[in-house]
């Protein structure tokens, strides 16, 4: 291509819990909303707000050769409930709008989740690809990519040249993919046709089983590095994506995606490969957590005795990576009632316990009320006597994990005490998120090497930052009470193909039937 390629850049991201409150334009407004220049202000920023993908692929087209980037709108969130259907239909819109206005494109790159559902819609996210295929045409490539979570459709597939998806879990390596999509996008802007293929699987692991570091009992590691090693000069792509299993969708199953460079027979034949694999595999996907009363216990037993080591309790169904509200209260109050000391909790999502704080100031000491405003009927009231230890503006660089070098804004936030000066310490936030980053209880003057216990606001993405204060065998996954329970047997799924495993002992799947 001899004139500079102008690449439109775009995204919609959201994780949908299809038990959790419904996402507005006000949580989208909250997060990250950003269209034409301000976009592309935030890309050009030295701590871009932007995920890691988007900031990966600019990186990567800069690095490859002359490019102008068209911003059109991306649109984030932390999981939550289906998207409001007027709000996504609105995003659409502005999207069609502003790229039949921008002239000439050559290439879009979309930073998607996958795993979205809307009020009235279940695969918004095909929705957007095959709209923006309709405005740009058969002939102009579109790359995505991918959360390893996403409920991928054939719409998906078919509306796209490649889907890329991550390949860790946690979710470091997402600049790495979007370098990897720019790659792939000067490839297919110099003449590469693709030939994909979709399988999907009648299987929805629960998510505390889908790590991908080394080691036993890991078995969706195993799978994705197997599926790396079969890429070659044919073989542009493998995804192989887990999917949400909150989401409630009629796409719901794993989904393993193959690109090729041409070959139709080979992208077929590996992705049957590989499904095979997985379904021979699924009774491996078993999540082991701890009871609440086992977590006390051990917790009591590290606060009489300071030769055990530290250990971290992951609030998994509570967390806001998967829907969660981030205000779950069952762990906090079984520590205090036992008498747990030098622990912390982080982060805890209470805008009015913080607003209450503030007007409080540093220093202070007050009867607060967790949960005022909370109506969720898992999220429970509770009193307790805090002492305003450090308040902030919630705004702050990563430095750990998939958070490193980016602008994080957790809203006006504090750190309260419970218990006097070696009691239990809460981050309170305005902004609901997981924490993934040490840096984050720094930056509220708790020391993560001094703690006997912390009690982490997330599923798994949290260990690529604390991998440095807590090893694997010093986290214990606790079955607590939460929007984003890991016991599929609780949910009220409506949505979801049936038969499905684990739910449906009795689900069964063959390459032949497939084929």
């Amino acid at each position: 291509m001899s004139k500079t390629p102008r690449i439109a850049v775009l995204g919609f991201s959201l994780e949908s819990n299809g038990f959790s409150p419904v996402a507005t334009r006000a949580d989208f407004e909250e997060s990250y909303l950003l269209a034409g220049a301000e976009l592309a202000a935030d890309l050009a920023a030295e701590h871009p707000r932007a995920n890691g993908t988007l900031i990966g692929f600019r990186a990567g087209m800069d690095a490859s050769g002359p490019w102008e980037m068209v911003p059109i709108v991306v649109a984030q969130t932390s999981p939550s409930g289906p998207v409001d259907q007027a709000f996504f239909d609105e995003l659409v819109a502005d999207m069609r709008a502003r790229l039949t206005a921008a002239g000439r494109i050559d290439g879009v790159y979309i930073a998607e989740h996958g795993a979205a559902v809307a009020t009235g819609e279940h695969d918004p996210d095909g929705v957007l690809f095959e709209r923006v295929r309709g405005i740009v045409g058969p002939e102009v490539p579109i790359v995505a990519t991918l959360d390893l979570h996403a409920n991928v459709s054939q719409r998906m597939v078919d509306a796209t040249d490649l889907l890329v998806a991550f390949l860790t879990n946690p979710h470091v390596d997402q600049r790495e993919r979007g370098a990897e999509a720019a790659a792939a996008m000067r490839e297919l802007l110099a003449g590469t046709r693709t030939a994909k293929a979709l399988v999907k699987l009648p299987f929805m692991p629960p998510t505390v089983t889908l790590l991908t570091g080394e080691g036993a009992g890991r078995p969706y590691g195993e799978l994705i590095r197997l599926g790396q090693a079969r890429i070659d000069r044919t073989v542009l792509n493998v995804s192989i994506c887990a999917g949400f299993y909150l989401t409630d969708s009629s796409k719901g199953g794993m989904s393993i995606v193959v690109t090729t460079r041409g070959d139709a027979a080979r992208a077929r034949g590996l992705a049957l490969e590989l499904a095979g694999r997985a379904w021979s595999e699924r009774h491996r996907y078993v999540p082991h957590l701890v009871p609440i009363e086992e977590a006390t216990r051990r917790m009591v037993a590290v606060t009489r005795d300071p030769s055990l080591p530290a250990l971290c309790f992951a609030d998994v169904a509570d967390n806001p990576g998967g829907g969660g509200r981030g205000n779950t209260t069952d762990l906090l109050q079984a520590f205090l009632a036992a008498g747990a000391r030098g622990v912390a909790l982080g982060i805890f999502n209470d805008p009015a316990l913080v607003a209450e704080a503030r007007r409080h100031g540093e220093g202070a000491r007050f009867r607060a009320t967790f949960n005022r405003d909370e109506a969720h009927p898992l999220s429970k009231r509770f009193e307790a006597d805090v002492e305003v230890v450090r308040l902030s503006d919630g705004r702050l660089i990563g430095k750990r994990g998939a958070s490193h070098g980016r602008t994080m804004d957790l809203g006006p936030s504090a750190r309260v005490r419970i218990g006097g000066p070696d009691g239990i310490d809460v981050v309170a936030i305005s902004i609901r998120q997981q924490l993934t980053d040490p840096t984050v209880l720094e930056h509220f003057g708790i020391d993560v090497a001094r703690l006997r216990g912390l009690i982490v606001k997330s599923r798994g993405h949290f260990r690529a930052g604390f991998a440095e204060f807590f090893r694997d065998d010093r986290i214990l996954e606790v079955d607590a009470p939460g929007l984003a329970t890991q016991n599929l047997a609780h949910l009220p799924y409506r949505h979801i193909p049936r038969p499905m495993f684990p739910l449906d002992a009795d689900a069964r799947w063959t390459q032949t039937e497939t084929a």
